[in-house]
């Protein structure tokens, strides 16, 4: 950083870069956002499946308790649907472990460009401070003149 000139305005170098960086950050939180309603879909997806398949099974099961079964083609039909529900559960599993995989991936992209808006904003703020002590010891060093000055001149007359 140039050494500034008394009564300028501070202005970081690095504006343009930190901006992206904010920008990059957003982008990625609204990934993660995606992502997590992506993930939560699947979840709702799966409960539902498993509702369903819980809501069969007990379904059969009052078939058994009823007594003698007169048509074992529909016991048969029911057994094979509930098949068909632990085929579509365990589909559905392994899309939510995707969809949670995906998340955590985003998460981690998202914690890394929030590390380095934060970087930026440190970088920012230390140099904040280099020039808010540069501008403090041209104070003092314009006050030590002043006082100089008016001391001669005392001393003069």
């Amino acid at each position: 950083m140039a050494k500034p000139k008394p009564g300028k305005r501070f202005k970081y170098d690095l504006e343009s870069v930190l901006k992206v960086r904010g920008i990059k950050e957003k982008k990625e939180q609204e990934k993660f956002a995606e992502k997590q309603v992506e993930y939560i879909k699947q979840k709702q997806k799966e409960e539902t499946i498993k509702q369903e398949k819980k809501h069969k099974e007990e379904e059969l099961r009052n078939v058994f308790k009823r007594g003698p079964i007169t048509n074992f083609e529909k016991v048969l039909r029911r057994k094979a649907h509930l098949e068909v529900l632990k085929d579509d559960l365990d589909n559905q599993v392994e899309k939510v472990i995707e969809a949670s995989s995906a998340l955590e991936e985003q998460r981690a992209h998202l914690v890394a460009s929030m590390k380095d808006k934060k970087i930026m904003e440190k970088h920012k703020e230390k140099k904040l401070d280099e020039y808010k002590k540069i501008m403090q010891d041209l104070e003092v060093k314009f006050l030590d003149e002043i006082a100089t000055e008016r001391f001669k001149k005392v001393k003069e007359d």
